[in-house]
């Protein structure tokens, strides 16, 4: 836990708030310059014109970047969005709304593993050691300097951070950034300049960890308060998606809901299935596996014996992949662009998934994704006071933890590991961890642009239950309603339900199991007036199986009902989107009078 921040004058402020954004600037022209020496193609901007500057770029050379590198960043530097002058926020009329970017480098992690090593060339006295102790691979191997200087071009830094076995969190100045070993998710609010790190992210997945390319991104934002204060291309949401477009093919962009009125932006790509191909040759190389012994038991899992000297255990893992088995280090058994199911492989959001009979939290990444963002606006001024810091308050984590308890935060999913930061004067930030999942929520108190947001990927049930489902021992829910293995589900949960009783003590509560249920907690605690709900749900079980067509459109049919009735709100739109891998459901309410 890092030390709280002492409260300087408004002098000191100042002067901090100027060097830092110095610094930021200097990072971002450091970075650009950078990427103009290293690029392989010539650009010739017309200054005159800079906005359009992909229209003077010249032909490539025949080595060229990959094709979700943007060819011309150079040309940013002189790029007309580049405005940092009214980058100052008023008083009380802080930017809550976030940007939320997600970039997938794999379907899943496990993939990965054969990265463990940063390379030689990289490898500095400066490399922090903070984040070791666990079996890091993936993307958790970039050192935290370099993330800090990623930070840097957003314009935020780290104000503290956790990990566990799956993942690390860091909370930030503005928000909050994921670290997995195949993805990356960075949540940004106020001014901050998130898709301009998105090339130096690019580069560091690549550079650190040989990933050349994207499986998916997500990219999503609310409507915001004062859109004419942000910056370069975040000032408009065409720019945003023109931006998006130049670094990834496949993209599609969304508004959804009401354009005249509150609604939510989103942008992602199709799920690119040979992301992957080109690491096998560092897997074999670099894998920490290499040194150990490889063989496939009776039930046939991967069972690897020694290889890392952090593991020296027995680990049964398994690649499935339509009931195809590989051993590490070989090429995971995915289907060519030209075989008979490759369609069912693009449109399972891949069905790479993991296998585990080990009872290492190391490996509980759920199969099924699901996430719920709650977007909230017009927040109760009553209720926003235990937002703001007291005489009594030490800001940073130590106010954290007196918000957590007050507002009972803290017991919102009482195993998970939380995180929290109380801000001057006011304003509250928290990640927490469980397993392979997370929270994280962010609040901005002033009644003038009062704003919260609470987003989670940990499992809830989408139907309302008469009586409690079993939760296992990690706190992780049983399997959400419709992704059992079976046909038909409904007759087993039934079953399920009379087993384990209508009881459950509050000795073993670990948090709300429906989706209704998790809503009501959070609207109960920021008593918001309007809010604005996002549900994805990806097409993949909780054994790693491709949805049936019947299991996903009863999926479906569960998610649009439990987006119908939120308690104490009336709902003034309800949409469904289905995607390639993942179906979406966005609702919008308002409280009753």
């Amino acid at each position: 836990m890092t030390v709280p921040v002492p409260v300087p004058s408004s002098a000191q402020a100042a002067a901090t708030n100027g060097a830092l954004k110095a610094a930021a600037l200097q990072q971002l022209e450091n970075c650009i310059n950078s990427t103009t020496t290293t690029t392989t193609t010539t650009t010739a901007i017309d200054t005159n014109n800079a906005a359009d500057c992909d229209d003077s770029v010249a032909p490539a050379p025949a080595v060229q970047a990959h094709a979700h590198l943007h060819d011309n960043e150079a040309g940013f530097k002189d790029d007309v969005f580049l405005d940092t002058t009214n980058d100052t926020q008023e008083a009380g009329s802080f930017e809550g709304p976030e940007k939320l970017l997600e970039i997938w480098f794999g379907p899943a992690p496990y993939p990965l593993q054969g990265i463990r090593t940063i390379p030689a060339k990289l490898q500095t006295a400066e490399n922090d050691d903070s984040m070791s102790g666990s079996d890091r691979y993936g993307l958790r191997i970039v050192p935290k300097p370099v993330w800090d200087e990623m930070l840097a071009i957003v314009k935020c830094q780290v104000l503290n951070q956790i990990q566990n076995d799956c993942m690390d969190a860091f909370l930030l100045s503005e928000s909050s950034f994921f670290v997995y070993p195949h993805k990356l998710i960075l949540k940004t609010c106020g001014t901050t300049t998130l898709l301009l790190a998105l090339p130096k992210i690019l580069e560091i997945a690549q550079n650190y960890c040989g990933l050349e390319k994207v499986w998916r991104v997500f990219y999503s934002r609310k409507t915001f308060m004062f859109p004419e204060r942000q910056l370069h291309v975040h000032r408009d949401w065409k720019d945003e998606v023109a931006f998006l477009d130049r670094h990834f093919e496949h993209g599609s962009a969304y508004t959804v809901g009401k354009v005249n009125g509150d609604h939510w932006c989103l942008y992602l790509t199709a799920p690119q299935d040979d992301c992957l191909s080109h690491i096998t040759s560092r897997r074999n190389s670099a894998s920490s596996l290499d040194n150990g012994n490889v063989t496939i038991d009776e039930n046939g899992d991967v069972i690897v014996v020694g290889g890392h000297a952090d593991i020296d255990h027995r680990h049964p893992l398994s690649i499935v992949t339509h009931g195809v088995v590989s051993a590490p280090g070989q090429d995971s058994p995915l289907e060519s662009p030209g075989s008979s199911s490759a369609s069912s492989v693009a449109s399972s959001s891949s069905s790479i998934s993991i296998a585990s009979s080990a009872s290492s939290a190391g490996y509980l990444y759920p199969s099924h994704d699901q996430t719920v963002e709650i977007l909230m606006t017009n927040l109760n001024p009553e209720a926003m006071k235990r937002f703001y810091q007291r005489p009594d308050d030490v800001p940073g984590t130590v106010g954290g933890i007196r918000v957590d308890q007050e507002t009972g935060l803290a017991g919102l999913f009482p195993q998970a590991q939380l995180d929290s930061f109380l801000f001057t004067p006011c304003g509250y930030s928290a990640n927490a961890l469980q397993d392979g999942n997370y929270y994280t929520i962010h609040v901005t108190p002033e009644p003038v642009c009062s704003y919260a947001s609470f987003e989670t990927n940990i499992p809830v049930n989408l139907r309302n239950r008469k009586s409690n489902k079993h939760r296992s021992a990690s706190g992780s829910a049983s399997p959400v309603s419709g992704m059992s293995a079976s046909e038909d589900g409904d007759s087993a949960e039934e079953d399920t339900n009379k087993k384990t009783g209508d009881v459950t003590s509050k000795a073993t509560y670990t948090g709300p199991e429906t989706l209704t249920e998790l809503i009501s907690r959070v609207v109960e605690i920021f008593q918001p007036g309007t809010m604005s709900v996002t549900l994805f749900s990806s097409h993949m079980t909780e054994d790693g199986q491709l949805e049936t067509t019947r299991q996903k459109e009863r999926r479906q049919r569960h998610m649009m009902k439990a987006m119908g009735h939120i308690p104490q709100f009336t709902r003034t739109d309800r949409i469904m989107y289905e995607f390639e891998g993942c179906d979406l459901v966005f609702g919008h309410f308002v409280v009753k009078a």
